[in-house]
């Protein structure tokens, strides 16, 4: 993806490290020189572990409670409540784990396209030549499932329903319905072939018989195996054991392993060298267990195959739709698809690891996106903007274009001085002192020699929009026809300076500064001093080691009157502040 210049990135604390007291390699009490834990303190941007603490302002959050940025690894989810995206009916955690993620109402998506289902009436078809009767009128209409968008309903695969609410309880109705039907014929079918060839090797081979033409299910197989289990779990445990299923440190554990193991009688000792009952394995399709050999298989597979041929690609289900919910895991045809229930949305909740108080809390309302905490960072530190001072405007073509054309990069030349105007916006509605440092040398492989004309300054307190509209402009106004110009169209005197220690302009709740920037060469120069191999032989840039980025401190102090809760009688107002990293990318450097 493309960078776009100049950009702000904002960094939070949780990145920031203590700078060690000595420098590695020399001994413990050879304290650091005041340069190298200078080097230490400040934010390299360059550095890989960067790339994880970075982000734009709109992507954090602040905890007025520790006074800090928190980025997404700074805070915790929790879930809030489930509720449907269709019907925004809100599902209690216990109805999720007993009925799945699924809504059980009448919210259903079309297993082709995904859309919503409707429900639609299908009326009784009246027989031929009748009118009107009162048998006629009392006859019971019948409801389906169609889609409005790729005109499938439930008709495709035979599926009808009596009412138009409890359509969930309705569907797995005809599917019970449907799979004790195929059983029953299945195993009459099975008992037929068998009774022509299973008179001889009757004792034999009953078992066998059995096992090979019965074809269970896979839920009847589940739940036989799981009836199976459990009886042998609780033939083979312990019955005077009370506590088997309680935690291994919970009280009546421990205090069962105390009475076991506390004293060392003979009956005691020869109760716990007591083996255990081993549990025996399923033997037969009542304990769940099938067999299966390859004649039973063969032809299913070539009735499928020949299906699949017939129907063709268009016929043939995709990943997605067998993916797409658990009745479809093993439909290989369109035909075979069933209606997909809506999945249920959870809304989470944001907690600072911290203090763990509520960064972002949704409203208990499902059908809102309203939240009722959500503590941005954009409202409660400064903002920080950079753009150039001169801004070369590219001439307008008078060719005909359907769409604009990729505005095109424009690199910093080395050795040449930019200007740029940093404007700080201040979000809260009181004023505060912003103060600004930053190294003379970016840090990187390419060092860049970066001033600010004026460090510290004071920004005005926010306002509602409406005052912001009725406000003057930040630039000054003469009252001649001149300066209303400027006033509206927001132009500057072409030839006003920059000046050390002054502000470019201010505003309600803005101050802009200017930022000279002087890129450095991507290459060195050829030196006529004669210099060692090692200080000849040119390091290869990284990737990104030709952009400009200014890591900048910003500290940022007020007084406002304390909370409600910590209102003292005389309402003095308290001192605050804030302190934080943020980078300023201002282009690519340019080869020369």
């Amino acid at each position: 993806m493309a960078i776009s210049f100049p950009y702000t990135r904002y960094a939070c604390p949780c990145s920031e490290t203590s700078p060690p007291a000595s420098i590695p390699g020399k001994r413990s009490s050879q304290l650091a020189d005041d340069s190298d834990l200078e080097y230490e303190d400040t934010f390299n941007s360059h550095d890989p572990r960067a790339n994880f603490s970075l982000y734009p302002l709109e992507n954090l959050l602040f905890c007025d409670e520790c006074n800090a940025i928190r980025c997404p690894k700074c805070w915790q989810e929790e879930l809030m409540y489930w509720y449907c995206p269709n019907c925004l009916f809100e599902v209690p955690s216990s109805g999720v784990r007993s009925d799945g993620n699924r809504c059980v109402r009448h919210c259903y998506n079309c297993p082709q396209c995904a859309a919503n289902l409707s429900i639609t009436t299908l009326p009784a078809q009246a027989s031929k030549g009748t009118h009107l009767t009162p048998g006629s009128a009392s006859r019971s209409e019948s409801y389906i499932l169609s889609c409005h968008f790729c005109e499938w309903s439930s008709l495709d695969v035979g599926l009808k329903f009596d009412k138009a609410t409890k359509i969930t309880e309705q569907l797995h109705k005809r599917l019970d319905e449907r799979k004790n039907k195929k059983r029953r014929s299945d195993n009459k079918q099975g008992q037929d072939d068998n009774k022509e060839r299973s008179e001889e090797h009757d004792d034999a081979s009953s078992e066998e018989q059995e096992q090979g033409r019965v074809k269970a299910d896979h839920d009847d197989a589940f739940k036989k195996l799981q009836r199976f289990y459990n009886q042998q779990l609780s033939e083979t445990t312990d019955q005077s054991s009370t506590y088997s299923n309680s935690p291994y440190s919970s009280p009546n554990n421990l205090a069962r392993i105390m009475s076991l193991y506390g004293g060392l009688s003979y009956s005691a000792l020869k109760k716990t060298r007591e083996k255990p009952q081993p549990m025996r394995e399923a033997e037969g399709p009542r304990d769940g267990m099938a067999t299966f050999t390859a004649e039973d298989g063969t032809t299913d597979d070539e009735e499928l195959l020949e299906r699949l041929k017939l129907l063709g690609l268009a016929g043939t289900t995709s990943q997605a739709q067998r993916l797409a919910s658990p009745p479809n895991y093993s439909a290989r045809t369109t035909e075979q698809l069933l209606p997909t229930a809506t999945q249920l949305v959870v809304r989470r909740g944001k907690r600072c690891r911290t203090c763990r108080i509520y960064l972002a809390r949704p409203d208990q309302r499902s059908g809102g996106f309203r939240y009722k905490i959500r503590l941005l960072s954009l409202n409660y530190i400064p903002r920080l903007v950079l753009r150039p001072l001169n801004v070369q405007v590219p001439p307008p073509s008078m060719s005909f274009q359907i769409r604009p054309g990729p505005v095109e990069e424009v690199k910093l030349q080395p050795h040449h001085t930019q200007q740029y105007i940093l404007t700080v916006r201040n979000p809260i509605f009181e004023p505060v002192q912003v103060t600004l440092a930053t190294r003379a040398t970016t840090p990187g492989e390419v060092a860049s020699r970066v001033t600010i004309l004026c460090p510290s300054f004071t920004v005005g307190p926010a306002s509602d929009r409406f005052e912001d509209v009725l406000a003057d402009s930040g630039v000054n106004s003469d009252g001649s026809r001149k300066g209303a110009l400027a006033s509206l169209t927001g132009s500057t005197d072409p030839d006003r300076q920059p000046e050390a220690g002054k502000i470019w302009e201010r505003s309600r709740n803005s101050t802009s500064v200017i930022l000279e920037v002087v890129p450095g060469a991507l290459k060195r120069r050829s030196s006529i001093v004669s210099t060692s191999e090692s200080e000849l032989t040119e390091k290869e840039l990284a990737e990104d080691d030709d952009i400009l980025e200014i890591p900048i401190y910003v500290r940022v102090e007020w007084e406002a009157v304390p909370h409600a809760a910590e209102v003292s009688a005389s309402r003095e107002r308290r001192p605050h502040e804030l302190a934080y990293w943020c980078v300023l990318g201002v282009g690519r450097i340019a080869e020369g």
